[in-house]
């Protein structure tokens, strides 16, 4: 008999929007007028690419859209995450063949949970998929529109330009098809042309000067009591402190989200406490990022320790005016120049990716002559090299309005001369799969990791791997003395985070 044990309690941790009940969905996810702009996009006719580094919210908006779709009836819409082993170790017709194999499985549930009476034909070729889809949209009276979340991952290039002919393919006045993608996914293919075959859509959030409501009707919704005046000190208000926070960490919603629950158990928020948070999300949640996305990077792991050198060296060169009293408050965005963003261009995708600094500007001239790309820098990672590591009034309210000028770095200066790029082999696989199960455990990149009790019984009934894990269903699993329900399903999350972006 299994048996429940406490530790199972918190299984229900939500990270990541597609892994959120539908029936909690509205309550942990409201949308700003910005995001409410997308939404509609994302519901209307034609082909559309929404494109945002790692926990921007690409898939709460694209899930906001089927609900929008669903609830008004007049569009059928299919909501579908590509998040599947067979479709991430397979490329060209193998792809194509379990594609359309998954895209009709979830076109039939729509149509059956909808409770629409009509079938749809089981295919795993893209022409009769593509001639079911046409008869369906006659069938309904009805626009389909398809919404395809975690299309495409950094690092995962190989099976993409079959995806992006499938999504090119199978558009058409009747069809629309929507994809999530990350910055950095640049192999559409031959056939596929981003600007003609699509509109790509930015999720940007950093700048809060634009939208500064944005992150305090976040915290109104999903943490009441951080929207309350009593909740902070005199010098803090809820306002500034959703702003900071919000440019902390330059406009990621999960580390939005992750940087409020460290004030759960806070009573009175004062700028000490800000500053303390910013400091542990730099040492907890910023650097064991690296540790956690390198085996997921596939062709792209070697590149992990030339980003982790360039991006020290951004922080050095914006805090260094401080450690010579030259400056009291670091800069906290930089003008690149282009030679060097093309030099390490995928490392600064990955960068991006990961949320350590955001584009601002693709171009801009610089005042030494040139032009190079604007980036706005995580301000946890500047904080904590500042000398005397605090968070003052003035830094606040200088990083929150943008006043200070942009730093800059030449081409000219060799700051980056001495980080050697390897080369890259065509044909490594993704590392993650063959990690031993242990690295599941608790730790800093996975807080939410498995403990020692349940990785034990994993391997004593023989799952040695992530992979072994993937492979292995549910009823296996509960056979397993000690491991229930919940336990799997915190099995199951914290694969999904492992082997996912």
């Amino acid at each position: 008999m299994n048996t429940n044990i406490a530790e199972d309690v918190d299984a229900g941790l939500i990270l990541a929007a597609e892994e959120c009940p539908p029936e909690k969905f509205e309550i942990y996810h409201s949308f700003s007028s910005h995001d409410k702009v997308i939404i509609r996009k994302l519901m209307a006719h034609g082909p559309v690419l929404i494109r945002g580094g790692r926990g921007s919210g690409k898939s709460a908006l694209l899930i906001e859209a089927h609900r929008r779709m669903r609830q008004a009836g007049t569009t059928f819409s299919i909501y579908m995450s590509l998040r599947y082993l067979p479709l991430l170790q397979s490329d060209g017709a193998e792809y194509v063949g379990h594609f359309c194999g998954l895209l009709s499985k979830a076109i039939s549930q729509e149509l059956s949970e909808t409770g629409r009476q009509v079938d749809f034909e089981y295919s795993e070729d893209v022409v009769t998929l593509q001639k079911s889809l046409l008869t369906l949209a006659r069938q309904l009276d009805q626009r389909i529109v398809i919404l395809f979340d975690d299309a495409a991952h950094i690092g995962r290039e190989k099976p993409l330009e079959a995806f992006f002919d499938l999504f090119r393919t199978l558009s058409s006045s009747l069809i629309s098809c929507k994809a999530s993608i990350y910055p950095g996914v640049t192999k559409f293919g031959v056939r596929f042309d981003v600007f003609n075959d699509s509109t790509v859509v930015e999720i940007s959030r950093s700048d809060v000067s634009k939208d500064d409501s944005y992150f305090l009707d976040v915290i109104l919704a999903r943490y009441p009591r951080l929207a309350e005046r009593s909740t902070f000190s005199d010098r803090l208000t809820p306002e500034v402190f959703s702003k900071i926070l919000g440019r902390a960490v330059v406009g990621n919603m999960r580390g939005f989200i992750l940087a409020c629950n460290r004030f759960d158990s806070v009573d009175k928020i004062s700028i000490p406490d800000l500053n303390s948070c910013l400091l542990a999300m730099a040492q907890d949640y910023y650097w064991p990022l690296m540790e956690e996305v390198a085996p997921k990077l596939g062709v792209y792991e070697p590149l992990i320790d030339p980003a982790t050198s360039v991006f020290e060296k951004i922080i050095e060169h914006l805090t260094r005016p401080l450690q010579h009293a030259t400056k009291l408050i670091a800069q906290d965005r930089v003008t690149i120049h282009k030679g060097i963003v093309s030099e390490f261009a995928k490392v600064f995708e990955i960068l991006e990716y990961l949320g350590f600094l955001a584009k601002r500007e693709a171009s801009r001239a610089m005042k030494s002559g040139g032009r190079g790309a604007v980036y706005a820098v995580n301000l946890c990672s500047i904080l904590e090299k500042i000398p005397t590591s605090r968070l003052t009034i003035e830094m606040i309210d200088d990083w929150i309005a943008g006043r200070s000028e942009l730093s800059e770095i030449h081409l000219s200066g060799g700051m980056f001369s001495t980080i050697e790029l390897p080369e890259l082999s065509a044909d490594h696989a993704l590392g993650i799969l063959d990690k031993n199960i242990e690295i599941l455990g608790k730790s800093r990149a996975y807080p939410y990791g498995l403990t020692v009790d349940k990785i034990s019984r994993l391997k004593q009934a023989g799952i040695a791997t992530i992979q072994d894990l993937w492979h292995t269903d549910d009823t296996t699993l509960q056979e397993i003395e000690g491991v229930g329900p919940a336990a799997i399903k915190r099995m199951r999350d914290v694969m999904q985070q492992a082997i996912w972006m």
